[in-house]
């Protein structure tokens, strides 16, 4: 009964009951979007980051002078249960065949049997007398696998193409196998990646690298990547709990308008409200009619702002951030209903107060 009373109190203002359904829509829709744009702003930094999840890295401290490790400084951590990855990189010119441009790139030596423990996703080879590319270096300069760059006037050809994992491998770079490196640059290493198969040893790794390398004097700085991940992951809900924020302020604009819609509707139905309570509804009848009025709002204009946040979220997350809707971000689409439906019927508690307590003689009388 009181569901057909209220549909059919709506139907009576459709365009006041459309205006508020707008409302939550957009409020709904606000949240819920913005909540599946950060989680897959997450998803997105985090899968760039997870091949390097395994990693301990061990940098040369600058600010104590200490610019590159020696020789010396991989072999004090082979003692560790691990694989121990000296890495060299230089910047330098790379003049790039059948272009006829040069390029400037970051250029890094790293032994073959290695680049495996790398995550870098290359299938073919590397040899003495090729490289590997990345991406970015890739696009820029419109070239592929089998082209030719020339490094010191010594023709090397592509032979692979790998996605820069942040931290260890830069952007804008080549590969060269250690003993082509050392050819060119000489064997002093600019990092040393520590990779360890079993994550939960990543903490007992860092701790046993510092002891080795700053035993007399800090002269490394060693950064476990799991902590960086999970930093990054600790950011990045906080950077959606904002987001969402922004957009329930949208919402809260919106409870203001289905407040505003009742209070009017008490206004405009004071005899209507006058005759049903003398006839003998109450004051609970009255209370439930309004809440059951901003619940039809609510819960429709939830699920359409619901559905319209999950079809955009799509578009955005998976064209422009490269990225997929997970799980998790679904919850935001669930918690945008329930902010929604609970926005309603906050609003509309006043309005029904108020109506409840009309004096009926009074209501009456109303014109």
């Amino acid at each position: 009964m009181y569901l057909k009373m209220a549909k059919r109190n709506l139907n009576r203002h459709i365009l006041r009951s459309t205006l508020a359904l707008l409302g939550i829509i957009i409020g709904v829709m606000a949240i819920s979007s913005l909540g599946i744009l950060g989680g897959g702003l997450k998803q997105g930094i985090i899968k760039n980051f997870e091949g390097v999840a395994n990693f301990v890295v061990v940098l040369p401290n600058t600010e104590e002078g200490y610019l590159h490790f020696t020789k010396k400084d991989v072999d004090k951590l082979k003692k560790l249960n691990c694989i121990v990855i000296p890495i060299s990189s230089k910047t330098d010119i790379v003049y790039i065949k059948g272009k006829n441009k040069k390029a400037y790139v970051t250029i890094y030596g790293i032994k073959k049997e290695d680049i495996k423990y790398l995550n870098l996703g290359i299938k073919n080879k590397l040899t003495d007398t090729t490289t590997y590319a990345d991406s970015f270096f890739v696009n820029i300069h419109d070239v592929n696998t089998g082209d030719m760059v020339v490094l010191k006037n010594i023709s090397l050809r592509i032979n692979g193409i790998y996605n820069s994992s942040f931290f260890v491998i830069s952007q804008n770079s080549i590969i060269l196998s250690e003993k082509t490196y050392k050819r060119f640059y000489g064997n002093n290493y600019s990092m040393i990646v520590l990779y360890v198969k079993n994550k939960d040893d990543i903490s007992k790794i860092k701790n046993e690298t510092e002891k080795i390398m700053n035993r007399k004097e800090k002269t490394a700085i060693v950064l476990s990547m799991d902590r960086i991940l999970q930093s990054i992951n600790d950011v990045m809900d906080k950077v959606s709990l904002f987001l969402m924020g922004i957009g329930g302020i949208s919402l809260l604009v919106a409870g203001i308008g289905i407040g505003n819609v009742m209070l009017m509707s008490t206004i405009e139905r004071t005899k209507e409200i006058g005759v049903m309570k003398s006839i003998g509804a109450s004051k609970r009848d009255i209370i439930t009619l309004f809440l059951y009025e901003a619940l039809i709002l609510g819960v429709v204009g939830s699920i359409i702002g619901a559905m319209l946040s999950l079809g955009v979220g799509y578009l955005v997350v998976h064209y422009l951030l490269r990225s997929s809707i997970t799980m998790e971000s679904l919850i935001y689409v669930f918690l945008g209903i329930l902010f929604g439906v609970g926005t309603s019927i906050v609003a509309s508690l006043y309005p029904a107060y108020k109506a409840a307590n009309l004096d009926p003689i009074k209501a009456l009388k109303s014109d």
